[in-house]
């Protein structure tokens, strides 16, 4: 709710799955479509067909007002101008529809001879829809594109987006790091920012885990040998699943997130780009790299956590499930809590956040460090003695906007769309702060959103997290350098693990067949 205002927020209505018929402990009736999106986020094939010209010199100005109104612009001179955008964020739940529409509004009335066309569609639906524009010559002029708007820039359906950059008094150093980090390759800006950052984190029912005993959620879940113990009690004295794995491929971004707990000072645990990126390190399952332990010993860690305590489903088991799950008391903890507590309260308008003396609905934590004992009581050789740091994945590339070939204004035109939606506080305001709980794209932005409203627990503790753990939350692949990044987080990392947590083979083998697939992927 808005500090300012004494309205209630607007209940989201993203669609979150209800409780239907009771289920056994290791059987629910109501399982995930296994057609979840395996990269909506996710890679998006280059494709033939290319409109416009090349990069514009953009005009100056274009970079937002630092206190949040006017972007500036000088877009396409006196002719009237029309940007196609489209935009999954845009219909994440009805309040989100409704802001941005609004803002498209309030855009133009800011930049008079700019019209707006709106289109949406769903992450799991975007890759297609803009990979069939782009085939069909009739790319949108700007689009959240996520990763594989990178394709479309190593094929030249994209701009140069340095020169946007450079326009601005701002940019890049007001990205937040991950932002600063997913815009770019080899160097190049492939990209103009995501509007928005969401982290990863520990998700518990603090009636559960009281009911095991856990009366100081923070200090004994703070390590994985703690969690573990208080998962073991959860599943002995409760009926409900002590921890469910979101493990459909398209939702296992919660293991990126704890991969990196068995890592210090935000150390990639997957490949390292060295001096020739051409030729990555892959450290999964590398004999000859001193971090193969901690790597093989986390995909390891997650494949084991869902074997023994997650329910049948869990191989299928998507993220927007958990709620519906964990507020009817079935699930005690998952590994995907994010910042947006709209989520939340979609499913329940009363949610009562936060541990409230171990009677909360829902509270946010850190994901758990490994300490050095974890390797011993988990079983996990490959983790004996290895102490790491709190951290996890920071979703922005998944978000990163592009504009696509088009003439001068359009792109200039783009281009200031592009800043009102990260700087311009009549939309970051309430699309971050109450619409859709989320770390804003310019660091310089989430102080203000602290200042005006009174969040949730969970949103402020993400946003701590985040905070306090700086480089340990780190975007998964925005590092590594690579043409392929997105077929090798979601199909080459993801469908293995997937795969091994529905039994098709042995978490012992999961780290070697991973890099058979990276290294096939790489051409090594």
């Amino acid at each position: 709710m808005s500090k300012s205002s004494t309205s209630s927020r607007e209940s989201a209505d993203r669609a979150e799955g209800r409780a239907g018929t009771e289920p056994s402990r290791r059987d629910f009736v109501r399982a995930t479509a296994a057609t979840a999106t395996v990269g909506a986020l996710g890679a998006l094939a280059g494709c033939s067909g290319e409109q416009g010209g090349g990069t514009p010199e953009p005009k100056g100005g274009g970079g937002g007002s630092g206190s949040g109104g006017d972007t500036g612009s000088d877009s396409g001179g006196s002719e009237s101008v029309t940007v196609d955008y489209l935009s999954a964020q845009a219909v994440e739940n009805a309040a989100m529809k409704s802001h941005f529409q609004e803002s498209m509004k309030t855009f133009e009335e800011k930049n008079g001879n700019v019209n707006v066309s709106l289109q949406t569609a769903s992450y799991g639906d975007i890759r297609s829809k803009l990979s069939s524009t782009v085939s069909s010559g009739n790319p949108p002029t700007f689009a959240e594109a996520g990763g594989g708007g990178l394709q479309f820039y190593l094929n030249d359906k994209v701009p140069d987006h340095k020169p946007f950059i450079e326009s601005t008094d701002s940019l890049p150093d007001d990205f937040t790091a991950a932002n600063k980090e997913s815009a770019q390759y080899r160097g190049e800006y492939w990209s103009g920012g995501g509007m928005r950052n969401t982290n990863s984190n520990l998700g518990i029912s603090p009636k559960l885990f009281s009911q095991a005993g856990v009366s100081n959620p923070e200090k004994e879940l703070s390590t994985w040998s703690g969690f573990l113990d208080a998962v073991k009690r959860v599943d002995k004295q409760t009926d409900a699943i002590a921890y469910e794995e979101t493990g459909v491929p398209g939702d296992l971004e919660s293991y990126w997130g704890y991969a990196r707990t068995a890592y210090t000072e935000g150390t990639d645990p997957w490949m390292r780009p060295g001096d020739n990126p051409d030729n990555p390190t892959i450290v999964v399952a590398n004999q000859d790299h001193e971090d193969r332990g901690k790597t093989d010993g986390m995909i390891k860690t997650c494949v084991k956590m869902a074997n023994q305590f997650s329910s049948q489903e869990a191989a299928q088991r998507g993220d927007e499930d958990i709620p519906s799950l964990m507020l009817t008391g079935k699930v005690a903890s998952f590994n995907y809590a994010v910042p947006t507590a709209s989520r939340w309260t979609a499913t329940k308008d009363d949610v009562k956040f936060g541990w409230q003396g171990g009677n909360g609905d829902f509270m946010l934590l850190p994901h758990p460090k490994v300490d050095p004992q974890f390797g011993q009581n988990f079983g996990i050789s490959d983790l004996e003695g290895v102490e790491g740091q709190h951290g996890g994945h920071m979703w922005a590339l998944e978000q990163q906007q592009c504009i696509f070939q088009a003439s001068d204004a359009k792109q200039q035109a783009a281009w200031d769309l592009n800043m009102f939606l990260l700087s311009d506080n009549e939309f970051v305001l309430p699309a971050w702060g109450e619409h859709y709980e989320a770390i804003p794209g310019l660091k310089t932005k989430l102080q203000a959103v602290l200042d005006e409203y009174d969040l949730a627990q969970s949103t402020e503790q993400a946003y701590k997290n985040a905070d306090k753990y700086g480089v340990q939350y780190s975007t998964t692949g925005a590092s590594w350098d690579v043409r392929d990044v997105d077929p090798i987080r979601w199909t080459d990392i993801n469908e293995t693990i997937s795969q091994a947590i529905a039994g098709q083979h042995s978490a012992e083998k999961t780290p070697k067949l991973i890099r058979q697939r990276m290294k096939k992927r790489l051409g090594q």
